[in-house]
């Protein structure tokens, strides 16, 4: 799953933000611009992909 944010408004005027596809504390940096353009945080909640670790990118070499 390619990341994505999903930003929902209700008809009330209540708005959450979710990331999805993220890994490690990723996440939060990049809901990070939106939830500032939204107002003050009341809640969060953090889901397990948070506590997941990133992916490291990781190379592999041989020698004869």
């Amino acid at each position: 799953m390619s990341p994505r944010i999903e930003i929902t408004v209700t008809p009330a005027g209540e708005t959450s933000v979710e990331t999805k596809g993220f890994a490690g504390p990723a996440c939060r940096a990049a809901s990070q611009p939106y939830e500032e353009a939204l107002g003050a945080k009341t809640a969060e909640t953090l889901t397990p992909e948070y506590h997941a670790a990133a992916p490291v990118a990781q190379t592999v070499e041989q020698r004869a």
